[in-house]
């Protein structure tokens, strides 16, 4: 590994809302993969469990509590209580594999890299995956279809680009108005403010599948939710139809055909629930204005 990977610190910010036997094992993860100078945050978004911050006491990581839930809320303070040049996210229920906080620093050697991605590739097989696997996208252009850009079970910033960015849009993201894409959303947002975003080889977790599959199913009508938020922000850099292109048609009715053609009901489902959330986040973000990048409701 490049020098460059050692000597670079680098923060890592883990949130956890009353998950605290998945967060014991993700530290055990993450801690392994510090080095020395590094700094570790844990936030514990407004748990009911006492037990999240038993955890991270226990671990010796630095507890950051929020009073109010949200994953965007989390993220922000989090990142805000660290002081290193690279900030690293990941998630309570994933586990970055060997290399991983390595692979984040060396792709910020770049001095135009204001924002990277990693793989995120789920430990067995599920009826409704939800975990990103190898994103499409190796890099955010004009005209990126966002739904093939990684997540935040394991993304970067640069320290410079979340500050200029205001950090991550606190309407978006589990816990918010719009509960998902808040992550896409800050990718997109640090390409247009001038870095790069791009996908980081190494950079890669494992997430844990915890969910059953009617739990999976409700979350990607969340996923759309926050995917028609962040598609509403984009419009004016975009067009309609190109957001429908990729959102309804891409992303939308061609792989609910698809389900539909060969009998996979319970993917057909999981894609219909997240293309209607799809229209119903586009339909409820017109009440609010986009404000110096971040959703903010209208005078």
């Amino acid at each position: 590994m490049d020098d460059q990977a050692g000597t670079t610190a680098v923060a890592v910010v883990v949130c956890c809302r009353d998950r605290a036997a998945l967060l014991e094992q993700a530290l055990v993860h993450v801690q392994a993969a510090l080095r020395e100078g590094d700094e570790l945050v844990v936030v514990d978004s407004a748990s009911a469990d006492p037990e999240v911050q038993r955890v991270v006491t226990s671990a010796g990581a630095r507890l950051v509590v929020c009073d109010e839930p949200g994953l965007s809320r989390a993220r922000n303070a989090g990142w805000r209580a660290t002081t290193a040049p690279v900030v690293l996210f990941t998630d309570d229920d994933c586990r970055p594999l060997p290399g991983w906080r390595d692979a984040a620093a060396q792709v910020f050697s770049d001095d135009t890299v204001g924002a990277a991605w990693g793989a995120v590739t789920a430990d067995r097989d599920s009826a409704v995956p939800l975990s990103a696997g190898d994103a499409d996208a190796q890099e955010v252009h004009q005209d990126t279809v966002l739904s093939g850009v990684g997540h935040g079970a394991s993304m970067a910033f640069r320290r410079a680009a979340l500050e200029r960015l205001g950090g991550f849009d606190e309407l978006l993201g589990a816990g918010g108005r719009f509960p998902a894409g808040e992550d896409k959303d800050a990718l997109w947002r640090a390409f247009t403010a001038g870095w790069r975003s791009v996908a980081a080889p190494g950079m890669a977790v494992t997430h844990v599948v915890h969910r059953d599959t009617a739990a999976a199913t409700r979350v990607m009508g969340a996923y759309g939710r926050g995917a028609g938020a962040v598609a509403r922000k984009r419009v004016g850099e975009v067009g309609v139809r190109r957001i429908a292109r990729d959102e309804l048609w891409l992303h939308g009715a061609l792989p609910l055909l698809r389900h539909v053609r060969h009998g996979r009901w319970v993917q057909a489902r999981a894609v219909l629930l997240r293309l209607l959330g799809f229209l119903r986040g586009w339909w409820g973000a017109r009440r609010f204005a986009v404000v110096d990048g971040h959703l903010a409701p209208r005078p």
